[in-house]
């Protein structure tokens, strides 16, 4: 599978990441900024919450343990408050828990070709 050219699109895609460890964080966001995606990275549900009010987003991808609201309450209050990005959430994780099936998932440890792969499969799927 290829990926598109992000890059040469006329608007890019907005992506939230939402993973508390600040290592994961860098290195998706700066693998999604250099292949030509808008990232936003925050460290917990509440962060998350508040840039989902104040922003459109393409594309939600977030680890399942956070600081003060588990994955779990995040996926389901940002469906809530954003219906069109109910389809549209990844997880990042090592765990899986009670979403396993029902969410794409990019397991950590990952590789880049794991992470630009599902991204572009939920970001340009028809």
């Amino acid at each position: 599978m290829t990926t598109p050219d992000v890059a040469a699109a006329p608007i890019r895609p907005r992506i939230l990441l939402v993973d508390d460890q600040a290592d994961v964080q860098d290195v998706v966001a700066e693998l999604l900024t250099g292949v030509g995606y808008d990232v936003d990275a925050v460290a917990s549900g509440e962060d998350a919450l508040d840039a989902v009010a104040c922003r459109p987003y393409d594309l939600v991808i977030s680890d399942l343990r956070l600081p003060g609201c588990s994955g779990t309450a995040l996926i389901g209050e940002i469906a809530r408050r954003r219906p069109r990005l109910a389809n549209r959430i990844i997880l990042l994780t090592g765990e899986l828990g009670d979403l396993a099936g029902s969410l794409p998932v990019i397991r950590k440890p990952f590789s880049v070709d794991d992470v630009l792969h599902v991204v572009a499969a939920h970001l340009f799927a028809a």
